[in-house]
């Protein structure tokens, strides 16, 4: 009888505190995102700071096995500006150790393009990326400061945010004005920017194509100016997403594919 007692305690223990100490762990790890997130928010730069001109652009994507949350597959293609030939394509299978938290995207993927970066500067350096697109948000965040501008900073590249659906927050949202905005949209090239609660300018809404019904939302990341980000973009689109960007998430969906088929 006592132990039954003692195993009714136990169930009741596990019940009522297992999701208190979860939820108290949750809120830690993001405590502590926000405490890296603001120290290394001090050191992005919304400006051009970079040698010469772009030639090599990169694009990096991380696709994730069906029904499957961890195992991914990170692929980096880098592109000629003048040509858009591919001269440089990587891909390696990776396994996730931080869980996926709205806002904090970066903290989860940013380390393994950061190790994708160092492989290519140790084995392929002519061909290490002048600039780097990432398929998410730079500076159009709630907090100014996405994936791209995290993946600038932290591995110090020049960085554009490259997003097919807007961020939307306070301020920012997708309605009847922004609908209206993307319709007066007509030619290749054609823009509106996008500003946040407080007015500032937090990215723009970029018409890659003319083909293209829906646009593709750009934004700094770090040591690019908008008005660049939006210039080498436009250069990369065959179609709505710029190439390098493309030719990454193909390129890792194929890896997981022969994967898939050789189970």
């Amino acid at each position: 009888m006592l132990d039954g007692w003692l195993r009714n305690i136990a169930l009741c223990f596990i019940f009522l505190f297992c999701p208190i100490v979860f939820i108290l762990r949750r809120r830690i790890k993001i405590l502590y995102f926000d405490f890296l997130q603001g120290y290394l928010r001090k050191k992005v730069l919304f400006s051009d700071d970079f040698d010469g001109e772009f030639r090599y652009v990169g694009g990096i994507d991380i696709s994730f096995i069906k029904n499957d949350s961890v195992n991914a597959c990170i692929s980096l293609v880098v592109l000629d500006l003048e040509t858009l030939d591919t001269v440089l394509s990587e891909s390696k299978m990776i396994s996730m150790t931080c869980e996926y938290i709205p806002g904090y995207l970066a903290f989860r993927e940013t380390p393994h393009i950061a190790e994708m970066l160092r492989l290519v500067k140790r084995h392929s350096p002519q061909f290490y990326p002048h600039v780097l697109m990432v398929d998410g948000n730079g500076r159009l965040h709630r907090k100014e400061f996405g994936m791209a501008c995290q993946t600038g900073v932290t591995c110090d590249i020049p960085c554009i945010g490259v997003a097919k659906n807007l961020f939307q927050m306070e301020g920012c949202l997708r309605d009847e004005s922004h609908k209206d905005a993307i319709n007066q949209l007509k030619e290749a090239g054609d823009t509106f920017l996008i500003r946040n609660i407080d007015n500032t300018v937090i990215g723009c809404a970029l018409k890659s194509t003319t083909a293209s019904s829906k646009p593709v939302y750009v934004s700094e990341g770090h040591r690019v100016s908008l008005q660049t980000a939006c210039e080498v973009v436009r250069r990369c689109c065959k179609y709505r997403v710029p190439e390098p960007v493309r030719l990454a998430d193909i390129t890792s969906r194929e890896v997981l594919r022969k994967i898939d088929g050789n189970l």
